[in-house]
């Protein structure tokens, strides 16, 4: 009977009447970021990052152009501070030349007092003359601008052997001996009395008229000036140049003046030589020095002489640190992440806008393609900014077109085909009566219960199309399968005859067809043989669903009781057949003829919960 009542809906048929599926659509996952945050963050992170990567070139491209104009401008310094060496120097070699070539002291009968005058005024027009000597050709101080010294044996002097011959300059050197001598004003030339003498030597020959020598005239000038004069060439620095350090060189690498970490030692060749070089010719530098871990840029520049002044070899170092030379390129990497990263800023808070704009109508098409896939009406479609959020909703109305489209092609075809379906039922109907007609009783009783089976089935197929053949409720097909048999089973009983119990779930159409012409069967035969032939009789159904591993198991139970004694039949018939064949075959249902009355079990696998049945209420 069960391929039977299949077969009263084509294959075919029941494909294309059944509904479409609910159109697939993914629940949004919890941890998806909005649209707008992934918007305003990729902008904000893309323009921070643009920031970033500006502020470093930049930073570079200006950190070298500043360092080579740094390094030019140390150079210029250090060149302006060797040309006054050399300058200073010269005037006090010329000073002494004059002075030795003067007649008070090439005149053997001027006194010595009138010596002393002309050295007094020499000292008195530069103070940094610490003394100035007359030495006799033997090398004996004959007479001194101060009265110190004199009868002193300085013959073996490099001054005073090489100044016989010509005029002589000598390197910076201490003077243990005449510092000892000389006042602390005097000594230091103004300069605090903690600090040692150091001395430079300036000398010329004395020569009479016919070019004899005559003596020597010496001085020792204090190194001083140079420190004042590097003093006060720092202290004119101003702006970013303003804090550099001078320092002064030996011809050795003997730093003669500098910071106290560094003065009296040698300095490192590679300070000078192995940094790295800010222009081609090396005259300026960036790198470390021995006294800290600050890095310096700093540019040298050698003493060269001048005239016919030749020069000591010195070489006078410049430097600033790099913290302070590029100062302005720290202030420009920082103006330039600040204004980029409120261009970032504001370029997040604008993608924030922008995005909302279009998440808007966005999320409204979402909504909207949500009734579509649950077969509801389609709400008005937003106006989208963009031309895809257009393109969508343009997509969805002509979608929404073609879903009505079907949707009444789909009823209309239900429509004929439950029109056809009960036509045919009516003809067969009909066919069996008139075939059954004048066979006699037993034809008759036959012929009944054909007709009553045709209109159980009919009544089924009246719920299934209502449905649209997507499912049924169970709960209703029992409840129509029963009904009728409510009536003949002693009509006006207080309480119901037969009780309905279980959860709440839709049937397949084959399944809901298969109950009903099983129920039938089992009202019938409680009705004749069974509890409902009595007042006092029940029976009851109830249904329970199982989890299953791959699908859902129904298993359903038909319980009487109350009734006459329960004997089993001595033949199987059609309706028995039907029975034992359940839901889903052979195997899947069981009778039981026990005393206490009729019990029946049957097993049906189910697909999967539809949402729409997920959703349902609980067993009642």
């Amino acid at each position: 009977m069960q391929a039977g009542a299949q077969s009263e809906l084509p294959a075919a048929a029941r494909a294309a009447t059944s509904p479409a599926a609910p159109i697939g659509r993914t629940a949004p996952r919890r941890g998806a970021p909005r649209l707008r945050v992934v918007l305003a963050v990729s902008f904000g992170a893309i323009g921070f990052l643009a920031t970033l990567a500006l502020a470093a070139l930049v930073s570079r491209e200006a950190s070298r152009r500043l360092e080579a104009e740094v390094g030019g401008q140390l150079a210029e310094i250090a060149g302006q501070m060797a040309r006054g060496l050399d300058l200073g120097m010269f005037e006090r070699w010329r000073d002494i030349q004059i002075a030795a070539a003067s007649d008070s002291l090439r005149d053997p009968g001027v006194r010595a007092d009138a010596k002393r005058a002309l050295m007094e005024r020499l000292q008195a027009t530069y103070p940094a003359y610490s003394i100035i000597g007359l030495i006799d050709p033997d090398g004996r101080v004959a007479v001194t601008s101060t009265g110190a010294l004199e009868g002193a044996d300085v013959s073996g002097r490099d001054y005073f052997r090489a100044g016989r011959e010509r005029p002589f300059v000598g390197d910076v050197h201490p003077a243990k001996l005449l510092q000892a001598l000389l006042t602390p004003d005097a000594a230091s030339g103004g300069a605090t009395a903690r600090e040692p003498l150091r001395l430079l030597d300036v000398a010329a020959p004395v020569r009479a008229a016919d070019g004899r020598v005559l003596g020597v005239l010496a001085a020792h000038l204090d190194w001083t000036w140079a420190r004042d004069m590097a003093r006060i060439l720092e202290g004119s620095l101003r702006g970013h140049r303003q804090g550099a350090e001078i320092l002064i060189l030996g011809h050795d690498g003997t730093v003669l003046l500098g910071p106290p970490a560094l003065q009296g030692g040698a300095l490192p060749p590679a300070v000078l030589t192995g940094s790295q070089s800010l222009d081609p010719h090396g005259t300026s530098r960036v790198g470390r020095w021995p006294d800290g871990p600050a890095a310096y840029l700093s540019a040298r520049a050698s003493t060269a002489g001048y005239r016919d002044y030749p020069g000591l070899g010195w070489q006078v170092v410049v430097r600033q640190t790099a913290d302070r030379a590029l100062a302005s390129v720290a202030a420009l990497r920082w103006s330039i992440l600040s204004a980029g990263s409120a261009v970032a800023l504001a370029s997040a808070l604008l993608a924030w806008l922008l995005a909302g704009l279009i998440a808007r109508p966005l999320r409204d098409l979402a909504a909207a393609a949500g009734a579509l896939g649950r077969d509801q009406k389609l709400p008005p479609l937003p106006r989208s900014l963009v031309r895809e959020g257009a393109m969508i909703a343009d997509a969805l109305g002509a979608a929404a077109d073609e879903l009505a489209r079907r949707a009444d092609a789909h009823q209309l075809l239900v429509d004929e085909l439950n029109h056809r379906v009960k036509n045919t039922l009516a003809t067969v109907q009909s066919m069996a009566a008139q075939s059954l007609k004048n066979l006699g009783g037993g034809a008759a009783a036959g012929r009944d219960a054909f007709e009553a089976r045709l209109l159980a089935l009919s009544r089924a197929h009246d719920i299934l199309t209502r449905e649209s053949w997507a499912s049924a409720d169970l709960r209703g097909i029992a409840d129509q399968a029963v009904r009728p048999f409510l009536d003949q089973a002693h009509p006006g009983a207080p309480t119901p005859r037969i009780t309905l119990d279980g959860p709440d779930l839709r049937l397949p159409p084959e399944g809901a067809l298969a109950l009903t012409m099983i129920l039938h069967e089992l009202c019938t035969n409680a009705v004749k043989h069974g509890a409902l032939s009595v007042p006092g009789g029940r029976a009851a159904l109830a249904w329970t669903l199982e989890p299953g591993p791959e699908a859902r198991i129904l298993r359903m139970s038909w319980h009487e009781r109350g009734g006459p004694p329960v004997v089993a039949p001595s033949r199987v018939g059609f309706g028995s057949r039907l029975l034992e064949r359940g839901f889903a075959g052979r195997n899947t249902a069981s009778l039981a003829y026990e005393t206490s009355g009729l019990i029946y079990r049957a097993v049906c696998p189910l697909p999967p919960a539809t949402r729409t049945e997920a959703g349902s209420a609980p067993a009642r």
